[in-house]
């Protein structure tokens, strides 16, 4: 396909970036014959304690909760779609398949995701970045 930018490049910018932000290190785990690469990001920087796990605070995503909850979603699907944000935030365009990989669920479970957040507006379609292909609204 021609797009990348020079062989051997990937790995070492994405531990250099990591560095560069104060981030821990990609963490890489193999599953068969493919890997899996998980980048971590900045939190905020308040969290309360519930039990011994320590929750992060999300008053972006919070702002999302009342526009799902009036549009009649449950909170099972309200939970998958905070995970769906913390994947990709605002600023990532996105669509059914990438909501199957981080939810790590079946391509009907992801079309009900996408189907609720559809229904809730919360998301817009993204003109000009292919077919089905959305981002979180800005609030």
């Amino acid at each position: 396909m021609y797009i990348i930018e020079s062989w051997g490049t990937g790995i070492p910018r994405l531990y250099n970036r990591s560095a560069e932000y104060g981030l821990p290190e990609p963490l890489f785990e193999e599953f068969g014959d493919g890997i899996k690469v998980t980048m971590f990001r900045k939190v905020s920087s308040s969290a309360q304690k519930v039990g011994s796990v320590d929750e992060k605070v999300s008053s972006t995503f919070d702002k999302y909760v009342s526009m799902l909850k009036n549009a009649g979603i449950t909170d099972k699907f309200i939970e998958s779609i905070e995970t769906v944000f913390h994947a990709c935030d605002t600023r990532v365009v996105f669509g059914q398949v990438n909501v199957q990989e981080w939810l790590e669920c079946s391509k009907s479970k992801a079309t009900n995701v996408m189907k609720a957040m559809k229904t809730a507006k919360i998301i817009k379609k993204v003109p000009g970045a292919g077919f089905g292909r959305y981002q979180f609204i800005e609030l």
